[in-house]
């Protein structure tokens, strides 16, 4: 059974990348870093074996440790779960929970991601070669190592994006992991900024590794390295700490996966208001006062579109860690333009969170430049607001208000600039995201370069654009002249303005003639 699951999951796989040129360019750069990976892994390890024992160890079990951190941080910071082998399609399959288990771990294992993993810690004996012990003990515990890896992956997915409860309490429990996730980046640069002071006072890498060798991450690697010295008892409890481990995500994994295929799905008791017609009630009774109150009932309902708000304080935040806490500097002064950047791209692929039901707008036979403005009406009504709201308190808490025209100018300008080049980018593109209700983590395999490709040439239009008003506001900030603040706050929404109304057009345009492949792709996404 499992290995027919493996055969669909790569059918499934090779049909995905055949239906999508994108996605097969993502997937074959995704194979070519992992080899460039295995690469650096290789080389690195093999000059490890050559220093001295202590060293070399410590080496090995710190990059076991990164490894398993980089499995169970780096589906929720960028690439995603690969869930091809998703246990709600599994569930039809005469298969035990187990089986189940088994399947999707080794479908993790088969992956790219897998395969580099696995190839990777056999590439540690290049460290043990020279101490047979090690070597031999090597054997056993690499291979738990790595089922840690990608049990812990899954384990940890499937706990964030609160498989076994109704729609709202997973999306309400996606939404907290979601924010702890964006906000953990900064958090961990000051960790990693105190460990590097720590270590610039005196304190030896090799015993923070040492600390971390008795962790559940880093345990399985350092039983070789402990055997090798005659450290028996201390390898003995650090292997023991491995099962441990192995064997608590075994069972946390398995009861989630229970919980969330085998029991009935919940049903919500709330019951709706009747006579409220919401945001519709309110707008213009016209196309665009229509998208309008469905884009603000979904940026104000949907957590998915509300997970990408918190985008909003997380940029201050960041240029606070990066200023070491400097608050009356320019740089944190300036941290609205920043929040003005991000928030001006969040609808770059508004049309992909309409999944299938896009067509139901198409059967409207709403005109493109309608559906482009009133989506934009939709989102700006909450970041507007929201950007205007950090440039206050950015400047509030910094206490430079002569810099508040050049910082408001200049944010709302990148806002209102990255709402154009969003209002084109959304009519030629689509890119799959988890549908209501799905783990936040979700992801079709090749999705996440095709994601970051249009995210980045969408923030590298903005940044090309916004110049203008960009260069008036840092002249304002660093020189203090009055004119270039005032040019700025001028400048800022004029030229966001322009854009805006050209974005609206042209997308307008293209999403008339494009609209119907849209809806092609958006269906093949569901049946990936």
């Amino acid at each position: 059974m499992v290995a027919t699951v493996l055969r669909i999951r790569f059918r499934v796989l090779g049909n995905t990348l055949a239906r999508s040129p994108m996605q097969l360019v993502g997937f074959i750069f995704g194979v070519l870093g992992a080899l460039w990976m295995l690469l650096f892994a290789a080389v690195g390890l093999f000059f490890a074996g050559t220093l001295e024992f202590d060293v070399a160890r410590s080496i090995v079990t710190g990059a076991g440790a990164v490894l398993i951190l980089g499995w169970v941080l780096g589906p929720i910071f960028a690439t995603g779960v690969d869930t091809t082998l998703d246990p709600a399609k599994l569930a039809p399959f005469p298969m035990t929970t187990t089986q189940m288990m088994i399947a999707i771990t080794a479908g993790g294992l088969t992956g790219v991601g897998g395969l580099a993993t696995v190839v990777g810690s056999l590439l540690t004996f290049l460290v043990w070669v020279h101490e047979p012990v090690a070597a031999i003990a090597a054997i056993v515990c690499v291979p738990i190592g790595v089922l840690i890896c990608v049990v812990a992956s899954r384990t940890v997915a499937a706990l964030a994006s609160g498989m076994g409860g109704g729609r709202r309490t997973k999306e309400l429990i996606g939404l907290l992991a979601f924010a702890l996730v964006i906000f953990a980046s900064p958090i961990l640069i000051g960790i990693l900024n105190a460990v590097q002071s720590a270590t610039a006072q005196g304190l030896q890498l090799q015993s923070l590794v040492g600390a971390i060798s008795w962790t559940p991450i880093g345990a399985a690697w350092a039983v070789p390295g402990d055997l090798a010295t005659g450290s028996w008892l201390t390898a003995i409890l650090k292997f023991v700490i491995a099962l441990a481990t192995l064997g608590m995500l075994w069972v946390l994994w398995f009861r989630n996966l229970s919980a969330s295929v085998i029991a009935p799905p919940a049903r919500s008791t709330a019951k709706r208001k009747t006579g409220s017609l919401g945001w519709f009630g309110v707008m213009p009774s016209n196309p665009v006062g229509a998208t309008w109150a469905r884009s603000l009932t979904s940026w104000t309902r949907d957590l998915r579109y509300i997970r990408q708000l918190l985008l909003i304080p997380f940029a201050p935040i960041l240029v606070l860690i990066y200023s070491q806490w400097d608050v009356s500097g320019p740089f944190f002064a300036l941290s609205g333009l920043l929040v003005g950047f991000f928030a001006g791209v969040l609808p770059y692929s508004d049309i992909s969170y309409d999944g299938t039901a896009f067509a139901t707008v198409m059967q409207t036979g709403i005109r493109g430049r309608a559906d482009r403005l009133g989506r934009t009406l939709g989102v700006a009504s909450i970041t507007l607001p929201l950007v205007v709201l950090a440039d206050l308190v950015t400047i509030g808490i910094s206490g430079r208000w002569d810099l508040l025209p050049p910082v408001l100018g200049a944010s709302l300008g990148l806002t209102l600039i990255g709402f154009g080049i969003s209002a084109v980018s959304s009519a030629f593109l689509v890119v799959p995201t988890p549908a209501p209700g799905d783990s936040p983590f979700k992801r079709v395999p090749g999705s996440s370069f095709s994601m970051f490709l249009t995210f980045f040439a969408c923030w590298a239009l903005v940044a090309v654009i916004g110049l203008p008003t960009v260069i008036p506001a840092v002249i304002a900030t660093f020189s203090g002249s009055s004119l270039a603040g005032w040019i700025a706050f001028v400048v800022g929404p004029v030229l966001g303005l322009i854009v805006l109304a050209a974005g609206v057009v042209l997308g307008g345009k293209r999403f008339d003639v494009n609209a119907p492949s849209l809806l092609a792709q958006l269906r093949s996404f569901q049946g990936a």
